[in-house]
């Protein structure tokens, strides 16, 4: 018997509830931080690993579809998105932790968010440019601050290259629904959501400049690079799963705090 579809807002639906398949055009630098900074950023069960590495990575999502159980498919039109994440592992088990990711465009990242937890915002801009063999990735806060800018040149030729990290594989989501009487959270959950990579492209090895502008907002001045491990920049196909709910979490560690930028009095 097929599941209903679910789908949100129900009156009015934005989306409905479904596996991810999409080509991606993707770019990864991974540095190593401070370790404190990395553990001090992660909810109980999850642990920094013995290397405290951060990934940057900036794609653009070609022809999203999105799978439902009556066999409908969604498709999305492109759109840029880039995130950070940190490497840690729970009871021993790799992955990565997602500290923000930001999205261009009006509704894309509601699903990611709402379903899995994961920490998406509208973006000003998200840009990933090539020039030779020279790969620049940009985000720009809805405050107007270029927070991350990455840059990667080439330093071997092009292969059937993975762009995402194998740690990338397990990613640890906190999902979060405030309580609607403002008293905490009504649910506080980790979710292991499953990234499954597949059909590479021709991909490079290169080197690369990490550049974090402080923000109060986007503190990702928080994870200063020590010193960039790797970059790699290619095609690749990602499927994104249902997820798998595990622990509660009590405590939620809180870094930024919200900022909107200048407002004007109401009346000028």
């Amino acid at each position: 018997m097929t599941e209903p579809v679910v789908a949100m807002p129900p009156f009015a639906p934005l989306y409905g509830v479904g596996t991810e398949s999409v080509r991606l055009r993707w770019l990864t630098v991974e540095y190593r931080t401070d370790p404190q900074a990395v553990a001090g950023l992660l909810p109980a069960p999850l642990a920094a690993t013995a290397d405290p590495l951060v990934g940057i990575w900036v794609a653009e999502f070609l022809g999203a579809g999105f799978h439902l159980p009556d066999g409908t498919v969604e498709q999305r039109p492109p759109y840029l998105q880039a995130g950070i994440s940190v490497r840690c592992h729970r009871h021993g088990e790799v992955g990565a932790y997602p500290l923000t990711f930001f999205i261009e465009g009006l509704n894309h990242g509601t699903l990611g968010r709402e379903v899995f937890g994961l920490p998406k915002k509208q973006a000003r801009a998200v840009t990933l440019t090539e020039d030779g063999g020279e790969v620049t990735g940009r985000i720009v806060t809805a405050n107007d601050i270029e927070i991350v800018t990455v840059r990667a040149r080439a330093t071997a030729p092009a292969g059937p290259l993975d762009p995402v990290p194998a740690w990338f594989g397990n990613h640890f989501a906190l999902k979060l629904i405030p309580s609607a009487e403002g008293t905490g959270y009504d649910i506080s959950r980790l979710v292991r959501i499953p990234f499954r990579t597949s059909e590479p492209g021709g991909a490079w090895d290169g080197t690369a400049e990490v550049t974090l502008r402080p923000s109060t907002a986007d503190p990702v001045q928080l994870l200063p690079c020590r010193e960039v491990v790797s970059a790699r920049y290619g095609g690749i196909r990602l499927d994104i799963g249902f997820g798998t709910y595990l622990d509660h979490v009590d405590h939620v560690p809180v870094a930024g705090t919200p900022h909107w930028g200048s407002v004007a009095p109401a009346g000028e």
